[in-house]
């Protein structure tokens, strides 16, 4: 990536990652200027080419993961979030981003499982959970913010050059 694609797109990550913790939710303000900040950058980088490639990455950001959230896998702030990555970093950052993303997740969701195995349960209660229903409780609910699992596949997609 582009080096000032990568220092915009850290700051719009780390712009979500502090509200997603603090109120679990991305504000679109955040999403729409950080995306028409994309459409520009890339219409004064590569002319209409860069137009196509904003469009390519927000489409490829907004339409699979519209699909998770209509299934309720994700919030519509994360949504928007990867739409307006997308416009930045194109279609492939995106589906890379995204993928590594949900194994991360699904690493996190596992971890919030074993907090329900009777001997770990304890211990488990014992930590705060900021996020509505502790994940040691029985029963569904338990929720974490996203941008958890985005921020490390961020790095770690950095730190092999992606």
């Amino acid at each position: 990536m582009h080096a000032f694609v990568t220092t915009a797109t850290a700051v719009l990550l780390l712009c979500a990652c502090w509200t997603d913790i603090r109120r679990m939710e991305i504000p679109n303000i955040l999403c729409l200027v950080f995306a028409a900040g994309g459409f520009v950058f890339q219409l004064a980088a590569a002319g209409s080419g860069g137009v196509w490639f904003a469009l390519g990455g927000f489409a490829t950001g907004l339409v699979p993961l519209w699909l998770l959230h209509a299934a309720k896998g994700l919030g519509a702030g994360d949504v928007k979030w990867f739409a307006a990555f997308g416009v930045w970093a194109g279609a492939s950052a995106v589906l890379q981003l995204a993928a590594a993303s949900m194994l991360i997740a699904g690493a996190i969701a596992v971890v919030l499982l074993s907090c329900r195995i009777p001997l770990v349960r304890p211990w488990a209660l014992k930590l705060r959970w900021p996020w509505g229903i502790h994940p040691a409780h029985a029963g569904k609910g338990a929720k974490f913010p996203f941008m958890l699992a985005v921020a490390p596949a961020y790095a770690l997609l950095a730190w092999n050059g992606g």
